[in-house]
């Protein structure tokens, strides 16, 4: 799988929506997708990370790097 570093952080897809990130701290968290409405343009696609915030539910630097990651990877 290709390594990308995306604002400091290294990401590699481990496996089909799945996503290993070191983050900038040394730490290295699990970005897993979790899926989109399928043609509902009202939803919106659904990330989780089990970094201290992902884990609160809020929104984290791991999971943009990860979706920036996806972006490049489509282009």
């Amino acid at each position: 799988m290709e390594t990308q570093t995306i604002n400091g952080m290294e990401i590699t897809e481990t496996s089909m929506g799945h996503y290993s990130v070191k983050s900038t701290s040394g730490n290295t968290y699990t970005v897993k997708y979790c899926g989109s409405g399928d043609g509902d343009p009202d939803y919106v696609a659904l990330w989780e990370c089990d970094c201290p915030a992902g884990q609160h539910g809020r929104d984290c630097k791991h999971v943009k790097a990860v979706i920036q990651y996806v972006d490049n990877q489509n282009s």
